[in-house]
């Protein structure tokens, strides 16, 4: 008996460890990623071969199911920051993404039809809504501001490494073994995410971040994630230090009650705040430019060039290898600040994008030049996202700090990470729409064009409100020396 109950705790350390957590919640990303890219090169031939498309309508439908994917995405992601932010768990609604997400894969490999295949991306994107905003919220809360960058880079590599694994695999099964074969692994993927999910215990749920954030510390106690919250305390006497004061008797930080009505919904306050704003147009634009290119490519790949489904896979992921950067882009990201680098990302996309409609017959250099500019706009891709979602923890820490008990007990992580999420999602609605009814009527010169210079224009905006370089903390006599930006 003695031996069992030294097991328990050790085991339950191990669920609720920083390192586990951050495997869990970086695999889920990955699945996810990999999920949805995995039938990328494989659509220009399923449409025609398995639902019985005419080759003129494919491009159309490789567009509306993207779409409908960010469409999924787009209504289920204020829903899911909704509830994380407000219910006692994260785990509950991280789950009930996943098995939305094995839904959407039955509907996919069984389907033969376009309103199946419809209704599989709408249920895939809303289950990505609950990943991307329930897990980075998790992540969130288990390393806190000081890892917040690196972590999000990961999260950025995991993603890159589905979608650079997903449409290599899908195409190479489909091209050998035919289309069943595509989910075999999918499948395996979605079980093996559900025992990590179930096995996960995140870290309880601090809300003290109003106290905390006046003094520039932000502990949340996510450092000790095995260590329940002491619920006999009251949450605004859990500080060890009270806050600042002209009197010598401590005040506690505003109960919701004392909150102004407008204050009382995280997201209008967030969307008021320039600096939030420019990490949603970041985040935009990097979802219309990938999934733009996503709805385009693979049937321009298939038609100019004469490739199969396993050379179109192999073009395409050259723009994905730059994603692998992502950690060491949000550590940079955490030294500069996002504002240099979301604008430098900004301003390579412009010329980059442009240049892709040199991309024009079927030869040798013209492969190679393709390849070329992928890469290069991949890395410039890199630069919007990593940076744009540590904005959106920075946002809210800051404005906890400046106004206590602006977001209300429950904090507002979630919420912000759900907006970053709807601005990804829109992204994903106008990419595919736009990217393939241009290309469609205007062609490939002018849709290049076009992005390119509204990529170019994005970068104003960002390099006026984007935070700059974060300023050193103080612990001196419990204050805190510059938690906000510089420039």
């Amino acid at each position: 008996m003695d031996g069992a109950k030294e097991s328990r705790p050790s085991l339950r350390k191990i669920r609720s460890s920083k390192a586990f957590i951050f495997t869990v919640i970086n695999l889920a990303v990955f699945t996810d990623a990999y999920l949805y890219a995995l039938i990328i090169p494989v659509l220009p031939f399923a449409l025609v071969e398995r639902v019985q498309l005419h080759q003129d309508d494919v491009q159309r439908w490789i567009g509306i199911l993207l779409a409908a994917y960010g469409g999924g995405l787009l209504v289920g992601s204020p829903i899911a920051a909704w509830f994380a932010d407000r219910g006692e768990s994260r785990q509950g609604p991280y789950l009930w993404g996943l098995i939305a997400l094995a839904a959407s894969t039955v509907a996919f490999s069984l389907g033969q039809s376009t309103s199946v295949l419809l209704v599989g991306r709408l249920v895939q994107g809303a289950s990505s809504a609950i990943v991307h905003t329930v897990g980075t919220a998790i992540l969130a809360d288990t390393v806190g501001q000081a890892g917040v960058g690196p972590a999000m880079g990961f999260i950025g590599m995991s993603i890159a490494l589905g979608v650079l694994v997903g449409p290599v695999v899908g195409g190479v099964l489909y091209h050998s073994y035919g289309y069943l074969a595509v989910f075999v692994s999918g499948y395996a993927l979605v079980a093996l995410d559900f025992l990590l999910r179930i096995l996960m215990l995140p870290s309880p749920r601090k809300v003290n971040i109003q106290a905390d954030a006046t003094y520039g510390t932000f502990s949340h106690d996510r450092d000790n994630a095995e260590t329940p919250p002491d619920e006999t305390q009251p949450r605004a006497s859990r500080s060890s230090r009270p806050p600042p004061t002209s009197s010598t008797n401590p005040s506690p930080p505003p109960t919701p009650k004392e909150i102004p009505p407008t204050h009382r919904h995280p997201m209008l306050t967030l969307l008021t705040t320039p600096r939030m704003l420019a990490a949603i147009l970041a985040d935009f634009m990097q979802s219309v430019v990938l999934t733009g290119l996503e709805t385009i490519l693979p049937l321009r790949i298939k038609l100019l060039f004469h490739y199969n489904s396993k050379q179109v896979a192999l073009v395409f992921l050259v723009l994905t290898i730059p994603s692998f950067s992502a950690p060491a882009v949000g550590l940079l990201s955490d030294r500069a600040g996002a504002k240099p680098i979301v604008t430098l990302g900004f301003t390579a996309l412009g010329p980059l994008l442009g240049l892709l409609r040199l991309v024009t017959h079927d030869s040798g250099a013209q492969v190679a030049l393709l390849c070329a500019l992928l890469l290069l706009i991949g890395v410039a891709l890199s630069a919007l996202a990593t940076p744009a979602f540590a904005e959106a923890m920075y946002v809210v820490d800051d404005a906890a700090a400046a106004r206590p008990g602006v977001f209300g007990p429950k904090g507002a992580y979630a919420q912000a990470f759900g907006l970053m999420t709807v601005a990804y999602a829109a992204g994903s609605l106008v990419g595919p729409f736009v990217g393939g009814l241009m290309a469609e009527r205007v062609g490939w010169d002018r849709v290049t064009l076009a992005s390119g210079v509204l990529c170019g224009l994005c970068a104003l905006p960002c390099l006026y409100a984007t935070g700059g370089r974060r300023r050193a903390v103080s612990s001196v006599g419990g204050q805190d020396s510059g938690s906000g930006m510089s420039g």
